[in-house]
């Protein structure tokens, strides 16, 4: 039995946000999201992010999270990928690409035209499974300002 893909409900949201909790970490960060935060995201009625969530047999394996910006330059809405993120011990199954192609078609039904992303760099699994998915990678340097 594989594992369904779907927006989150209620009950998932106690293991989607340790879901990203161990996404962060995995990471070498720290999420700092609570749970009735995380509840208010997947349950409101504005929604700034949009989940998605791998669930086999009443356990969440992976997620997808997605939000959506404006790009000047092609005068589109275009989606990125905020995080992907799979179990490690539910990693090799195939689910990754499954949760990409979730996340691409919720963008193509947005009318985004192209979704964008980033990984560390030290993460070279995670940049082999994204080429081999198709996806390009474009050399440009990140910053951040806190505020």
């Amino acid at each position: 039995m594989s594992s369904a893909i779907h927006e989150p409900t209620q009950e998932d949201v106690p293991r989607l946000h340790d879901l990203i909790r161990a996404h962060a970490a995995f990471e070498r960060g720290t999420a700092t999201l609570t749970r009735d935060e995380l509840e208010a995201l997947v349950l409101g009625s504005c929604q700034p992010i949009r989940f998605l969530v791998a669930k086999r047999e009443g356990d969440l394996e992976g997620y997808a999270a997605i939000t959506f910006d404006w790009s000047v330059w092609h005068a589109r809405r275009y989606a990125h990928l905020e995080c992907l993120f799979v179990a490690e011990a539910f990693r090799g199954q195939g689910l990754g690409a499954r949760l990409l192609a979730s996340a691409r078609a919720v963008a193509l039904a947005e009318g985004a035209d192209r979704m964008e992303w980033q990984t560390p760099a030290w993460n070279v699994d995670a940049s082999r499974f994204y080429s081999r998915e198709g996806a390009e990678t474009e050399a440009k340097t990140r910053f951040t300002v806190h505020l």
